[in-house]
């Protein structure tokens, strides 16, 4: 497939999706969203898992507030991503959800005063996405912030994205660039893609 027909599906999925997305009522995705968590927090990969990297919902997104407790409960350490100063690529840095803040993507955010932890330190990030594949593929809001940050983790740490059901798609169209996942949970299935930690 050529970039520019890449360029081009991708945003009419994208299009589409959102709207998907966005059609879903609140109590849907609120009960979607606890169902996510439980099912992530039986995989292999969350369980061994001493950092997990989390997100703060955009819009519709998945709620990740039910993970964050899990996660603390059970002693994890939890990071957020913030947009780092120079490139696409973004930081992760610590902190408690409370304290997170509005960030230039219009996403919540660690503040600046939340040191940046090392990529080696992610065991496991949390991927949000428009729609998603069972190969792994993702389609994100088109900034590439994740593609440059996922390629970057080391490679055992899991890259699991987090969708409605409604999301999932047969083919989401790829750029070299893209970062494939291991795992996408959806709060019926787990769609394991082969690429890695499980």
């Amino acid at each position: 497939m050529s970039t520019t027909s890449a360029i081009a599906e991708k945003a009419a999925l994208r299009a589409r999706l959102f709207v998907v997305r966005a059609a879903l009522p609140p109590e849907i995705r609120e009960a979607g969203s606890r169902a996510i968590a439980a099912r992530l927090a039986s995989l292999p990969a969350w369980q061994r898992a001493r950092t997990v990297a989390l997100h703060a919902p955009l819009g519709a997104e998945v709620d990740t507030a039910e993970l964050a407790r899990l996660a603390l409960a059970a002693g994890k350490r939890v990071a957020w991503p913030r947009v780092a100063a120079a490139g696409p690529a973004m930081e992760f840095a610590a902190c408690a959800a409370s304290e997170l803040v509005s960030g230039p993507a219009r996403a919540l955010e660690p503040p600046r005063s939340a040191p940046p932890l090392p990529l080696d330190a992610i065991d496991l990030v949390v991927v949000p996405g428009v729609a998603f594949d069972a190969g792994g593929g993702r389609l994100g809001r088109g900034r590439g912030h994740y593609d440059a940050t996922l390629s970057r983790l080391r490679p055992g740490a899991a890259r699991v994205g987090v969708a409605f059901d409604e999301q999932v798609v047969d083919r989401v169209p790829t750029e070299p660039h893209d970062s494939r996942l291991d795992v996408v949970v959806t709060p019926s299935r787990l769609l394991l893609s082969g690429n890695g930690p499980g």
